[in-house]
């Protein structure tokens, strides 16, 4: 992927993650908190059966790869007799679909990855999840950026790709986070199923949807902040993108919880480091300087400690700051960003999952899931609010 509302973790159609109930804490945390591993995506058995689990499922299960797990199933002479067993006893009790296995020399066919930037380093996670998970059905995948044109937020998206991709008969779409000109870019798709990613609430009940628990995620930064003895907390983020206005408000919620929605600040910013940046160098600025700055993604993050940086600001010790989606960004040796960590490979599993069985006919309602998140507490925020005597104060020039 604070206050928690029931629209986030119980979906139009009854689909949940258990994962997201139990990663909600009553209080503040500064450690890391993991969902739990076993994950299924309904409430129990219904009139499609159990629910499926995922290959990772079954390699997390037995402790191996998913690649391991996958040449097991397969039957594979490099794998031991007795490890193909516990591998195929283990994937009967998760109930992973079995009839969906195909050779390794078998292809069925490709399943296009639309993205709406190639910039979101978080995306890579997803593919390698999506690319595993779709192996075991002999389809691969194919990455296409679907920007018409270069701005980070162009008003229309490149159909004319999309539509090619279908004259060239992929299986279906997968969409990671949410597209320009979504209607146009479904009418495009044709008839080929279609699944969401990381996408806004706004999607959910007009396609197969798997989101990150953004109310969960928002609520474990400001539950860490506020655990340190912040008050004075500050958002950047809500603009360029749905998610990006519902983490936002998942931010103003957190703060409600904790008694200080009158403390909490909104500072308008997108996905980038450019605006990231500016964005800080506002808030850092005047009397009213927060101690703690969440934000929208890492990138954005990124721009926040330049802005910190260039004010003169020591992180932590001055202000705390922390990121969204735990990228290479976040956990690099300079930077060392507190982040949430959306679980990149569980929702690419679970999405490519849900398209398999779209394409194998599988005809439900559409279905939703919201994957609980983790965080992940780094240096950017491992102290407490600075001193009263060290917070900077306007000056007057007359």
């Amino acid at each position: 992927m604070e206050a928690m509302s029931s629209d986030a973790s119980t979906p139009s159609d009854g689909t949940t993650d258990p994962a997201s109930e139990a990663a909600r804490p009553p209080g503040g945390t500064d450690r890391a908190i993991e969902p739990d591993e076993q994950v299924t995506t309904s409430n129990g058995e219904d009139d499609e059966g159990p629910s499926r689990g995922t290959l990772r499922d079954v390699a997390d299960s037995l402790g191996i790869s998913s690649a391991v797990a996958l040449r097991a199933l397969r039957g594979l002479d490099d794998i031991k007799p007795q490890m193909r067993e516990r591998v195929r006893e283990t994937a009967e009790r998760l109930h992973y679909p079995l009839e969906e296995l195909v050779e390794e020399t078998d292809q069925r066919g490709v399943v296009a990855v639309l993205v709406n930037t190639m910039r979101n380093t978080w995306i890579s996670d997803l593919v390698r999840a999506i690319r595993i998970e779709l192996s075991a059905t002999g389809r691969s995948a194919v990455v296409v950026p679907t920007r018409r044109r270069v701005p980070e937020y162009p008003v229309a998206a490149d159909t004319d790709a999309i539509e090619s991709l279908v004259h060239l008969g992929v299986d279906g779409f997968l969409m990671i986070s949410d597209l320009a000109d979504m209607d146009s870019v479904l009418s495009a798709t044709g008839d080929r199923p279609f699944v969401g990613i990381g996408c806004s609430k706004q999607f959910v009940g007009h396609i197969d949807t798997v989101r990150i628990d953004d109310e969960v995620g928002q609520g474990l930064l400001v539950d860490h902040l506020v655990g340190l003895g912040h008050r004075e907390i500050a958002h950047v983020g809500g603009v360029g993108a749905a998610v990006a206005r519902e983490r936002a408000e998942a931010f103003r919620k957190a703060m409600e919880r904790h008694g200080l929605g009158e403390l909490a600040r909104v500072e308008p910013g997108d996905f980038t480091e450019q605006v990231g940046q500016t964005a800080g160098s506002m808030l850092l600025r005047g009397s009213q300087v927060p101690t703690a700055v969440t934000c929208a993604n890492d990138v954005t993050a990124v721009g926040v400690l330049s802005a910190a940086r260039e004010a003169g600001y020591s992180v932590p010790e001055q202000l705390a700051v922390a990121g969204y989606g735990n990228t290479s960004l976040a956990s690099s040796g300079i930077s060392q960003i507190t982040s949430v960590d959306p679980n990149s490979s569980r929702l690419g599993a679970l999405a490519a999952q849900f398209l398999v069985e779209r394409v194998s006919g599988h005809e439900v309602a559409a279905r939703d899931v919201a994957v609980a998140p983790s965080i992940v507490v780094r240096r950017t925020s491992s102290a407490g609010p600075r001193p009263e005597t060290t917070r900077r104060k306007r000056i007057s020039v007359d």
